[in-house]
């Protein structure tokens, strides 16, 4: 087990900070989605899971890109070990169920879609 599993933080080193680590996500790894939100995924070998997150203006003004935000980056640094060894760029989904969604539904999502990208 990674000593970053271990803990509850999210560290500089769990993020998807360059464009070219989400390219390479977008581009070599796989997807799935449900109508709350999509992630993408592709296994790394850092032994810990990142995570990216890509909201657009699209979804609603500044305070709510980045209350979905603060939601989904709590939801994963609390199940990091549930992640694996991948990198994971986290989408919201086009319908309103994506922002009408509350912390435990938007929790329930992502546990489903991390457990069904293995």
């Amino acid at each position: 087990m990674h000593a970053y599993l271990s803990d509850n933080r999210l560290r500089k080193e769990e993020r998807l900070l360059t464009k070219a680590d989400f390219d390479r996500v977008f581009e070599q790894g796989t997807s799935a989605g449900n109508k709350r939100l999509i992630i993408h995924w592709r296994a790394n070998d850092l032994g810990h899971p990142r995570l990216g997150l890509v909201v657009s203006k699209r979804f609603g003004n500044a305070v709510a890109r980045n209350k979905w935000k603060r939601r989904i980056r709590d939801i994963f640094r609390r199940n990091k070990a549930a992640a694996g060894a991948r990198d994971v760029v986290v989408l919201p989904g086009k319908r309103d169920e994506a922002k009408l969604a509350d912390h435990n539904e938007l929790q329930e999502a992502v546990l489903a879609l991390l457990k069904r990208s293995g």
